[in-house]
């Protein structure tokens, strides 16, 4: 069984670009491998520019499905959490501009 988690990057508009995270989005694996290896803006960017999100390689490289689906822009926090339950998600990770946040759904 998968634990699903959605990633995120929150704009200044308050709008947020969201993927999909299939395998271990727990904190302490997924939290862990953002803060490692996606903390940067740029990190952050290039991770939902690629799209949905097999899983997070321990070496900061990114799985993804050959069939995956681009970054889907959400118009506010509402409308974030209803993709993040759309996906089965058990977590939301947010890239705020400075710093990863999660929260259980």
């Amino acid at each position: 069984m998968s634990t699903r988690a959605t990633i995120a990057v929150r704009r200044v508009d308050q709008t947020y670009d969201a993927v999909y995270l299939h395998f271990d989005g727990y904190p302490q694996y997924t939290g862990e491998q953002l803060m490692k290896h996606h903390q940067s803006p740029e990190a952050a960017e290039a991770l939902i520019a690629g799209g949905d999100v097999r899983c997070l390689e321990t070496d900061g490289t990114v799985d993804r499905f050959a069939d995956g689906k681009p970054a889907e822009t959400q118009s506010n926090h509402d409308e974030l959490l209803r993709f993040a339950r759309r996906c089965g998600a058990n977590y939301i990770y947010v890239f705020d501009g400075r710093s990863w946040n999660c929260t259980k759904l």
